[in-house]
């Protein structure tokens, strides 16, 4: 009973943490490569620092336990991290949240046939009231000139939900160590592009708050929050960065979201709220 509650808050600070990353991404103005490549090497660094502090001794050890299945989970939080930024760099920063959003639809599908954990029906009304919401959102937005940023958010959303399923798989692994090796993967794959060392002040500023506590901190929680809550639960509490994520861009630089936007933010918002509302009152 705990324990699910104890998924859901991890879930919710996650998101809170994570919530201004797609701001930061725009007011640090970098190329993808450089962008993929600090968003990858930073984090790694305060990652390692964690793994050093948590696992002293064993934290070698710590790497060859994930086994397989940690592996796997470090190539889809490269491919995510990577498609994450091509996305956001290549349509609006809506598209991307809203397409992202999708991740308990995948979550729930994966944990049907892998986990063989079907979702209440509760579940999959907020799901189907969710969905609707992003068709909302979506309305108007999606653009041809968008197109590859789109499918690149779409990657993201099934990765995520791949990732969340693995992790509940395999409750008996720790998959902190992989966001690392994930970050080292994804910052090799830019390493044969130019990079861009030359940095100003203001985005020194920007990549270290970016790296070292909006990006690694969620992505520890994403790592541990289904080992006490089913999957596609934790995907659902996540649906709520498309709309604090829009609501950052809007309120600092004046990006103001269409009306269909608004509205269908807060039907997911009320949506998400509902669920783990009930959720965790019947887990008291």
């Amino acid at each position: 009973m705990q324990t699910r509650n104890k998924g859901l808050i991890l879930s919710f600070i996650g998101v809170l943490i994570l919530s201004p990353d797609s701001l930061l991404i725009r007011l640090v103005n970098l190329d993808d490569f450089s962008l993929i490549f600090y968003r990858s090497a930073l984090p790694a660094v305060s990652i390692l620092i964690f793994l050093i502090y948590a696992y002293q001794k064993s934290f070698l050890k710590s790497f060859y336990l994930i086994g397989l299945p940690g592996i796997i989970y470090a190539i889809l939080y490269a491919i995510t991290h990577i498609c994450f930024v091509y996305s956001i760099q290549n349509t609006a920063v809506a598209n991307t949240l809203v397409l992202i959003a999708s991740a308990p639809i995948f979550a729930a599908l994966f944990s049907v046939f892998i986990l063989k954990e079907i979702p209440s029906f509760f579940t999959w009304i907020v799901i189907l009231i969710a969905m609707f919401a992003m068709i909302i959102i979506g309305i108007g937005s999606f653009t041809t000139s968008g197109l590859y940023g789109d499918l690149m958010a779409l990657i993201v959303a099934v990765g995520m939900g791949f990732s969340m399923v693995l992790v509940r798989l395999f409750k008996n692994k720790d998959f902190v160590p992989a966001c690392l090796i994930g970050c080292l993967l994804s910052a090799l794959y830019v390493l044969p592009f130019g990079i861009n060392f030359q940095l100003n002040i203001n985005q020194i500023y920007l990549l270290l708050l970016m790296c070292f506590i909006i990006l690694p901190i969620p992505f520890i929680i994403l790592a541990i929050s289904p080992k006490f809550t089913p999957a596609h639960e934790v995907a659902l509490i996540f649906l709520l960065e498309s709309v604090l994520g829009t609501a950052w861009v809007w309120f600092v630089i004046n990006e103001i979201p269409p009306i269909n936007t608004i509205i269908g933010g807060a039907l997911l918002l009320g949506s998400v709220t509902i669920f783990t509302y009930q959720t965790t009152k019947k887990t008291n």
